[in-house]
């Protein structure tokens, strides 16, 4: 990128690794693997410890050791990675929508009142987001969903994640643990999380959402935009008996004072997402009153159509809210916790995850140590200072150099993107000890952007005369006879979705690898004057 970019690009081509042992041999859970670096704990006390050693082996945080300690006797098989790097507990992220992760910000160009004002009427947004999700997911159709829902986690770990919510239990590629955890399925606590986007539509939903609060903590969209019907959802949840401290409740623009301060009391929890409240709605939940209240808040992004890559992202809206319109109530630490321990409580991860500790699980994200203060130096990175992202203590992400000599091998390691200093990032993509297919990234990314095209003889060739006919009838057409040909698809296409609608063009995994990003953010009406500062967080 710049020449401090490019300086630590070179650097860290060079050897980072102390241990020419461990470098021969591909990386081994029990044997595990050591980070040098200054170690940002997110303990209690608050210990930030330079020069420190942190050995991840069986999926744990064995042992840290620091400045001058050595580690156990059992450490010493494990290759020793040292980059430098700022050591922190890895993002969690608890609220997205990672199967919508392929689509680009949207062309807002009006304020809506509520989320039901644009998802349920709005056409233009049906064509640009509904029916292409509907023709790429469908097994009927195009069958794209492993596809679009590993890319949601490719994106995740090139953010820095490493927990992520809104994985769908129904499709494939959440079902089974692969790269991030999925907070609805990770047996990181016994109680585990349900999602839930809408609520309350029949009986039968609220006695569902009262048996999933009873296995583990409710996630719910609750009052997602400043129209006044927004703070009835509160009451609807309250009379049902679902405000308790396993309410996670996200969003929250609608709510009052008051309503705030209850759920407060009753030790719910807050997810804040700001840049895609300020895209759709021209304002977001009123943090300000949340904080007086006692209430806890993580941040998340919501997702690609509307919000930041991922939580690294949106920490520099919050940011730049908490500078211009809570004048500077929140510190640093605040806005760190919000994406590593407070999200771990709110999930009653509070003794697994969120903290680099001794014994806790072994989620950790490296970044460039550029800054003198640990918490400003989280969030002031940007896609490019991630060194390093392990989940379960393996590493899965990062630069290339450091991904291979981590690894110890690069058989399984896929170059995903370049910055402009020439530093390229690396993953690995696959999961061979589940049964999900064998996959690359570039394999995904080049399915996805072919099945973005609505390509009528693609279509043709996976539809059966079943569904050509119930699609017909939806028509109020007659259904073709004989072989299904390519014009007799792309009819169906555009009667029965209106697609093609306008080309769209996969959404990159970086904020950097976006063309489009920035100019569609800032042609948005809704957004206040101060985040129009958001791109100088990407110029280093």
């Amino acid at each position: 990128m710049r020449t401090a970019s490019l300086a630590i690009a070179c650097f860290l081509s060079a050897s980072v690794l102390i241990s020419p042992a461990g470098a021969q041999t591909p990386w081994n859970p029990d044997s595990g693997l050591v980070l040098v670096g200054k170690v940002v704990t997110m303990n209690d006390a608050g210990d930030v410890l330079p020069n420190a050693r942190v050995w991840l082996a069986g999926g744990k945080i064995m042992a840290i050791a620091r400045s001058g300690e050595a580690l156990p006797d059992a450490a010493k098989d494990a290759p020793v990675i040292d980059s430098k790097g700022a050591i922190y507990p890895g993002i969690i992220d608890l609220h997205n929508h990672p199967e919508y992760a392929i689509y680009p910000l949207l062309p807002i160009t009006r304020k809506y009142r509520d989320r039901y004002e644009w998802r349920w009427y709005d056409d233009v947004y049906n064509k640009r987001i509904t029916f292409p999700q509907e023709v790429l997911t469908r097994p009927y159709y195009l069958d794209l969903g492993i596809e679009v829902g590993r890319y949601g986690e490719y994106k995740a770990l090139a953010g820095g994640t490493t927990s992520l919510q809104g994985g769908r239990t129904n499709l494939a590629y959440s079902k089974e643990e692969c790269l991030v955890r999925n907070i609805e399925n990770s047996p990181v606590e016994s109680r585990v999380a349900a999602s839930r986007v809408d609520i309350g539509r029949s009986s039968k939903e609220w006695s569902a959402m009262q048996t999933e609060r009873s296995k583990g903590p409710l996630v719910v969209h609750l009052a997602e935009g400043p129209s006044p019907r927004m703070a009835t959802e509160f009451y609807a949840i309250k009379d049902s008996n679902l405000l308790g401290p396993e309410l996670i409740a996200i969003h929250g623009v609608g709510l009052t004072e008051p309503q705030l301060k209850e759920m407060a009391a009753a030790g719910a929890k807050l997810v804040w997402s700001p840049l895609s409240n300020f895209m759709l709605y021209g304002q977001t939940a009123n943090i300000e009153a949340a904080r007086r209240a006692g209430l806890a808040i993580s941040l998340a992004p919501d997702w690609g159509p509307s919000g930041s890559k991922s939580s690294l992202g949106e920490l520099k809206v919050a940011d730049l809210y908490n500078k211009h319109a809570l004048h500077g109530a929140l510190s640093d630490r605040d806005l760190v916790e919000m994406v590593t321990r407070k999200p771990a409580d709110a999930m009653g991860w509070s003794k697994r995850l969120g903290q680099i500790t001794e014994g806790y699980l072994a989620d950790v994200l490296v970044l460039d140590d550029r800054h003198a203060d640990a918490y400003r130096n989280l969030i002031q990175a940007i896609e490019e200072n991630i060194q390093l992202v392990a989940v379960r203590g393996e590493p899965l992400y990062g630069d290339l150099a450091l991904l291979k000599a981590a690894r110890g091998r690069a058989d399984d390691i896929e170059t995903t993107s370049t910055f402009k200093g020439k530093r390229s990032k690396a993953m690995t993509p696959n999961c061979p000890t589940t049964s999900l297919p064998p996959m690359s990234v570039a394999e995904t990314m080049s399915r996805l952007q072919q099945g973005l095209k609505f390509d009528p003889a693609q279509m043709a060739a996976r539809l059966s005369p079943e569904q050509v006919a119930k699609d017909f009838a939806e028509c109020r057409l007659p259904a073709p006879t004989g072989d299904i040909k390519t014009t007799d698809a792309k009819r169906l296409l555009a009667c029965r979705f209106g697609l093609p609608f306008e080309k769209t063009r996969l959404n990159s995994l970086t904020t950097s690898d976006d063309p489009d990003f920035f100019s569609r953010l800032m042609k948005n009406p809704n957004l206040p004057k101060y985040l129009h500062s958001l791109p100088a967080y990407y110029r280093q």
